[in-house]
């Protein structure tokens, strides 16, 4: 298991006192995965996000050009990243699959833990709900500024597609 220090110095945590993490590092539990070995599956149920403490992690998001099953590289993920975040907040099926890319230990919060810091410590709460929104916030960003990209490049207007698709599907 990681130190308290070692958890302060990652995104999630950052900015968490000492006292808070005492109460949180016992609700943490660590997971391990061999290299290959598929994390998460798109559409499943989760309940849980994950920190990496150590290796790497690859993002995959099915598509109908995608024939292996597992979908195409939209990420690689490393040590203090966050995954599985999405479905913690939204209780929303998995947006994505995950797979180690080597061997990778985690620490998996599942949000029945991060309802217990709710109601014990609700300014620690907002802090760590602030730090997940940050992170969302800069791969929003990141997405944004491929989507413009893209659309540079001539690729399919996704705003344009998506406005032709709502206007043929309201009759």
């Amino acid at each position: 298991m990681k130190t308290a220090q070692f958890l302060q110095e990652q995104p999630l945590f950052g900015g968490v006192d000492d006292h808070a993490m005492e109460a949180i590092v016992p609700l943490l539990r660590e997971v391990t995965f061999a290299a290959g070995e598929v994390i998460v599956r798109e559409g499943d149920d989760g309940d849980a996000m994950f920190l990496i403490c150590t290796g790497a992690v690859e993002v995959l998001k099915a598509g109908p050009e995608v024939d292996d099953g597992l979908g195409r590289r939209i990420a690689v993920l490393g040590v203090g990243d966050v995954f599985g975040e999405m479905e913690v907040i939204d209780m929303q099926r998995r947006s994505a699959t995950v797979r180690a890319l080597e061997p990778v230990t985690a620490l998996a919060l599942c949000n029945g833990d991060l309802f217990r810091i709710y109601e014990s410590d609700m300014p620690t709460f907002t802090l760590i709900v602030l730090n997940l929104a940050r992170e969302l916030s800069r791969r929003l960003r990141r997405i944004d500024e491929l989507a413009v990209r893209c659309m540079a490049m001539g690729c399919v207007d996704p705003v344009a597609r998506d406005a032709r698709h709502r206007l043929h599907t309201r009759f």
